[in-house]
């Protein structure tokens, strides 16, 4: 086993460890994006969910990015590496001339060179994507996909799991 698994591994197992014990999901998608960030060493991450209408992603969690690059302004769906929300991985080598990226001159300015981008789903249903942002231009191997993978089909268990105590807890106050 490679090094480089073994890291992959030891945080797919932190992150499913935080995943099943606690039910704060905003701490949870926090513990996501930072763990993924420090394994990878990359320059950020973000997990980002479709709105009802399934027209544009909200950033539920993110690490390692500036305010304004979050904020940069509303992120469509059909625009914004659409070919995630059918259910793909996608690489973008190069994110200022991509034309795939909605905001590439604003990902030039925060330094982004490279962006992974893989969907978060549940039961085949597509709910959102995680993305990993590198400095540098960079080529993802199947195992750095792989591992991406991984963590958002948690990610996708997490969000199920955070409806799921809702709907308890409402219930409980509800018959009190």
């Amino acid at each position: 086993m490679k090094g480089e698994d073994k890291t992959y591994f030891s945080a797919f197992v932190r992150i499913t460890k935080a995943i099943s014990s606690s039910v704060e999901l905003k701490e949870v998608l926090h513990l996501i994006v930072k763990s993924i960030c420090e394994t990878t060493a990359s320059k950020g991450c973000t997990l980002m969910l479709l709105d009802e209408r399934r027209l544009t992603m909200e950033v539920r969690s993110s690490f390692g990015l500036s305010d304004r690059y979050v904020g940069k302004g509303p992120l469509l769906a059909d625009r914004s590496i659409a070919e995630t929300l059918e259910g793909k991985p996608i690489v973008i080598e190069d994110a200022a001339s991509d034309p795939r990226v909605q905001y590439p001159e604003e990902a030039k300015q925060e330094g982004i060179a490279s962006i992974v981008s893989v969907p978060i789903a549940l039961r085949g249903r597509t709910l959102g994507a995680l993305r990993l942002y590198t400095p540098v231009l960079c080529r993802f191997t199947k195992d750095d996909i792989d591992f991406l993978s991984a963590v958002a089909i948690q990610s996708g268990l997490a969000l199920e799991n955070a409806k799921m105590h809702e709907k308890d807890h409402c219930k409980m106050v509800n018959e009190q």
